[in-house]
């Protein structure tokens, strides 16, 4: 129901007395026509109330509404305010037109559609979550990120340009045993303290067409002998670039998952996965030279697949490869196929990795290489025909040379033939926080081996005759770490290759003045880590006498920032070697060294 203003009080003051009138209908035209009637008869007594009051019904109570119609002195006023927002309204609607019209004439006519085309979406039209042509967008913005880099907005381009140096100085000590010459069972070549190039690389990798992805890295700091890759000796050895990644790889393939195809490190073992940018130790353990990259820095000519599930909490990868013996992914010989595979799973990942639990498994099943044992001493050509052949060895944990025939060999067996060779690789590797664990074992079965007498100086002594059947012959060895970083760092690990990655300084390392030349010094420390790692080598089994090797090295890593670092390892070598002849050559070799280690 509705009532205007009081209506008792108007109807003691004489005026008109309305019953109440519902609302809609006729009951508004009643009520509006009543309205101008008051207007008209008595304008200068009737005042519109302050409040409208609006009920359905008697019994319930009225709810008050502020009235408009209280800021008008009379019902002239109300006219006049219509007319005015009337005139108002209409200047809008006016001006509205005008400005449609004026777009109209300024809009360009749209190109007539070709026949049978598609119009592409550039990248600049779309949004990030909208579908677009990939290539449409071909502009690069340039960035750093831990390496110079540029890619597309939709990041279906990419180029980055980078690289590592490495240069080390190392010293030793040794006693008698390891000091005596190669023919009586010492160490081949000697020791010498050193200052050397570790790895000088340059590298440019990138993406294009959004699954295509590449790598093109060249080595600048080698040596071999152009005569004899099998055993060289420093006479012909010389500084020449080899190749380490170079491959090309297709991703988001069904059930294949990544295809890569070129020069590549196989899948075996888990440091040697793990990029020389940011290894725990100077070296890697002594199973790296024996099994896992023997004389071609663990870069093989392939075609690899690999696959993830579960967001990268169980991977798999698998390829075939080339059984290269020198690192310029270079073969003229029949024989040496591979096939490698690795299965990892991660039963515990959390906090991006911050806590985890890494178990792997990987696997080589391959036939032994054709190899030449004799060369000609001033030609260089070979001599001899081609056998298939292996042979294990082993350098220390700190280096006394660059990569090449300058490095003492610790562990060697020589030259052994036989038809085929198995290896497997088991990892155990945790992430705590600050504390990371990592382990791994490896063991090797050569079938049919046969001796050759061939090898380095002292091989023909710790082998039996040449000829001599000795059957399968079994070598095996592992390490174990423990690292911890005392500024509170933690390991970050990579769900996409399954092993560890960049770590991350909280601060940067630098000195500088406060307020001027004159101000006071203000240091942030960077990153520390102190890590302890036993490494094992058996080269000894049955009647081949290669040695066995126990170390311990401990290391403290001080890193400037994410792209800088220094080593420092102090090392201590168990070796056990007696040749056939009963020459001797056991004893402890200790050394030091330092790296500083940047990439870019």
């Amino acid at each position: 129901m509705f009532y205007r203003g009081d209506w008792d009080a108007l109807n003691a003051c004489g005026h008109w007395r309305f019953p109440p009138i519902p609302i809609g209908g006729p009951g508004v035209a009643l009520v509006i026509c009543a309205l101008l009637t008051l207007n008209a008869s008595e304008p200068a007594t009737v005042r519109a109330e302050d409040y409208l009051v609006i009920a359905e019904s008697a019994d319930t109570p009225g709810l008050e509404l502020p009235s408009i119609a209280a800021t008008l002195a009379s019902f002239d006023d109300v006219s006049d305010a219509l007319q005015d927002e009337r005139r108002r309204v209409a200047t809008l609607e006016s001006r509205l037109e005008q400005l449609e019209k004026k777009s109209l004439e300024n809009l360009l006519p749209l190109p007539a559609p070709v026949p049978g085309e598609k119009p592409a979406l550039k990248s600049k039209d779309v949004k990030p979550d909208q579908p677009y042509e990939v290539g449409s967008d071909l502009g690069l913005k340039p960035k750093w990120a831990h390496s110079f880099q540029a890619e597309s907005e939709h990041k279906d381009f990419k180029v980055k340009i980078g690289g590592r140096s490495q240069v080390d100085a190392v010293a030793f000590s040794q006693t008698s045993g390891p000091s005596k010459s190669p023919q009586t069972g010492g160490l081949d070549p000697q020791l010498a303290d050193t200052v050397n190039m570790r790895r000088g690389r340059i590298r440019i990798e990138g993406r294009m067409y959004e699954v295509y992805d590449w790598a093109c890295e060249y080595d600048f700091v080698n040596q071999i002998n152009v005569n004899n890759e099998t055993y060289p000796t420093e006479r012909d050895s010389g500084p020449l670039t080899a190749v380490t990644d170079l491959w090309m790889q297709m991703r988001e393939l069904p059930i294949l998952g990544t295809v890569r195809i070129g020069n590549q490190k196989d899948p075996y073992g888990f440091e040697h996965l793990t990029s020389s940018r940011w290894l725990n130790f100077m070296e890697r353990s002594y199973s790296q030279d024996a099994f896992e990259g023997p004389f071609n820095n663990g870069f093989f000519p392939g075609i690899q697949i690999m696959n993830n599930a579960y967001d990268g909490r169980v991977a798999w990868q698998v390829g075939e490869f080339k059984n290269t013996a020198n690192p310029f992914a270079f073969s003229n010989a029949s024989g040496g196929s591979q096939t490698v595979g690795r299965f990892v799973v991660l039963p515990v990942y959390e906090d991006e990795g911050r806590k985890l639990l890494h178990l792997g498994i990987s696997a080589r099943t391959m036939g032994l290489r054709n190899t030449y044992t004799s060369f000609d001493p001033v030609t260089g050509i070979p001599t001899s025909p081609q056998i298939p052949a292996v042979r294990f060895r082993s350098r220390g944990d700190l280096r006394n040379g660059p990569p090449g025939p300058l490095n003492s060999i610790y562990a060697d067996s020589g030259l052994l033939q036989g038809t085929w060779q198995n290896m497997v690789g088991l990892e155990f590797v945790g992430n705590n926080g600050p504390w990371s664990f990592q382990s791994e074992y490896f063991g090797s079965w050569l079938y049919n081996g046969v001796t050759t007498g061939k090898g380095g100086k002292g091989t023909t002594g710790q082998q039996p005759p040449a000829g001599t059947k000795v059957g399968t012959v079994f070598y095996q060895g592992g390490y174990a770490e423990v690292l911890y970083f005392l500024t509170g760092e933690s390991r970050s690990y990579s769900l996409i290759e399954s092993r560890f990655d960049r770590p991350i300084p909280r601060n940067n390392f630098y000195v500088v003045r406060s307020g001027g030349k004159n101000g006071r010094p203000v240091v942030s420390e960077g990153a520390w880590q102190v890590g302890a790692r036993y490494n094992y080598l058996c080269l000894s089994d049955g009647q081949v006498n290669g040695g066995v090797l126990n170390g311990v090295t401990l290391g403290v890593n001080w890193l400037l920032n994410p792209n800088a670092r220094l080593y420092f390892n102090y090392d201590i070598t168990n070796r056990q070697f007696v040749n056939n002849d009963n020459s001797n050559g056991s004893g402890w070799i200790s050394g030091f060294g330092t790296r500083l280690a940047f990439d870019f």
